[in-house]
C-alpha cells in the first residue's frame, strides 16, 4: 500500500502504520559542549502513511491510539540505538493512557539512560496530576525533558513542578543569538536559573557556528542542530565545527 492508496486521516493508515510499523526512525545527536561528544541520541520518527510526524500523532489522538503509538515508537526507538543514551518523545495525553507507568514499557527495558521529552504544554488544570505521574516515572530512573523554554511564561511553572533534568531552550531564542545582544543576556539568565535548579539546558536548532559560539559563552550544557549533525540511521556521529 502506498501513501495514494490509502487517506492518511483514516483508521486504515493508522492501523497498518501500527501493525506492520510503516514508518522509519531517525536519530540526532545530542551534544556534551564541553566534552564536545555525543551525549545522547534524540529518536524521531519518519511515517510512510503520514503526511508528517504531527499528521501521525494528531490521526493516532483522533482515534483513540496514541498510547499505543508511543509504545510502538519507543519500542523502535529502543531497538534503532541500543547503545546510547535516548531522548524520546511523548505527547502529554500519552501519559493519561498509563502506557508509560506500565514496569513493560520499552523505556525500563533500556540499558542506557532515557530522557522523557514532552512535546507539547501540558494544560495546566492537568500539570498535578501530569507531575504526579512523571515523579512515579522518574523514581525508577527515567528523565523527564521540558522543552520550548522561553516561548511562554506557562512553561516556567514546569521547572519547578515537574523538576525536569533537562530543559531545551526554545529555538526563538537560539536563531541568530550573538553575545552582547539581549538576548543573549536572557538565554545566559536562563541557564543560570536552570543550573540553581538543578537542570542541563540543551540549546537546539543550531545551525551556524556563530550561534555554537555563542550558546557555549552563554553557558548552555549541552546542544543540538544540523551543524553538528543532521538525523540519520544508523545514529550519526558529530562534526564539530569549531577549532
Amino acid at each position: 500500500m502506498t501513501l495514494a492508496d490509502v487517506n492518511s486521516s483514516s483508521p486504515a493508515a493508522l492501523e497498518e502504520t501500527l501493525r506492520d510499523k510503516r514508518f522509519g526512525m531517525v536519530f540526532q545527536p545530542i551534544v556534551d559542549l564541553t566534552r564536545r561528544r555525543v551525549f545522547a541520541y534524540e529518536a524521531l520518527v519518519r511515517p510512510h502513511l503520514h503526511s508528517s510526524p504531527p499528521a501521525l500523532i494528531a490521526d493516532s489522538a483522533r482515534h483513540g491510539r496514541l498510547g499505543l503509538l508511543g509504545r510502538t515508537l519507543r519500542q523502535a526507538s529502543i531497538i534503532g540505538c541500543p547503545d546510547h543514551s535516548l531522548f524520546i518523545n511523548v505527547q502529554p495525553d500519552e501519559l493519561l493512557e498509563h502506557f508509560l507507568v506500565q514496569p513493560d514499557d520499552p523505556i525500563f527495558n533500556h540499558r542506557q539512560a532515557v530522557f522523557l521529552e514532552l512535546t507539547e504544554a501540558v494544560p495546566l488544570q492537568r500539570l498535578d496530576l501530569c507531575a504526579q505521574m512523571l515523579q512515579e516515572i522518574q523514581a525508577r530512573g527515567v528523565h523527564v525533558v521540558v522543552d520550548d523554554l522561553g516561548s511562554g511564561y506557562s512553561n516556567l511553572r514546569y521547572l519547578a513542578d515537574l523538576k525536569p533534568r533537562v530543559v531545551k531552550l526554545d529555538r526563538e531564542l537560539i536563531t541568530g543569538l550573538r553575545p552582547g545582544s539581549r538576548r543573549f543576556t536572557l538565554v545566559r539568565a536562563l541557564v543560570g536559573l536552570c543550573n540553581e535548579l538543578g537542570a542541563m539546558v540543551v540549546a537546539e536548532c543550531i545551525e551556524t557556528a556563530e550561534e555554537l559560539a555563542a550558546v557555549m559563552d552563554a553557558g548552555c550544557h549541552l546542544g543540538q542542530g544540523y551543524i553538528l549533525a543532521r538525523p540519520a540511521l544508523p545514529p550519526p556521529p558529530i562534526a564539530w565545527p569549531l577549532g
